[in-house]
């Protein structure tokens, strides 16, 4: 048979309902669930609303990027055709430099010869 003590042990070893009022029910648990659902909801249209002027200035950057990179190339496009210009002027300048002196030295060459008979 169960004496007192024995009763005592057991409560002291096992839950009693008194012990489980201080617990959440399921209850509790669904309302708490639904007040942190609904804040999150609340944050969660914050956070898009603080974000949209950043996906927005990130879309203008990228076209005025686009816009600059058109730009560059064709930027780059027309120094290409400068440097291969500038180069066949280079090199033209440089055949008729050596013709003028060629001239220069031939014509030098005559006026001695008219000067000193």
């Amino acid at each position: 048979m169960i004496t007192d003590a024995d009763v005592r042990k057991l409560e002291k070893t096992f839950v009693t309902k008194k012990d489980l009022l201080g617990f959440a029910t399921k209850k509790d648990l669904n309302e708490t669930e639904s007040r942190l659902n609904t804040r999150i909801d609340r944050m969660t249209k914050y956070v898009n609303f603080e974000l949209e002027p950043v996906d927005d200035f990130k879309k203008e950057f990228k076209d005025f990027k686009d816009k600059i990179f058109d730009k560059l190339d064709w930027l780059i496009g027309k120094y290409n055709k400068f440097e291969e210009e500038h180069t066949v002027l280079t090199e033209q300048n440089k055949r008729s430099n050596s013709k003028l002196d060629n001239h220069e030295k031939r014509i030098f060459s005559l006026e001695q010869r008219i000067v000193t008979p």
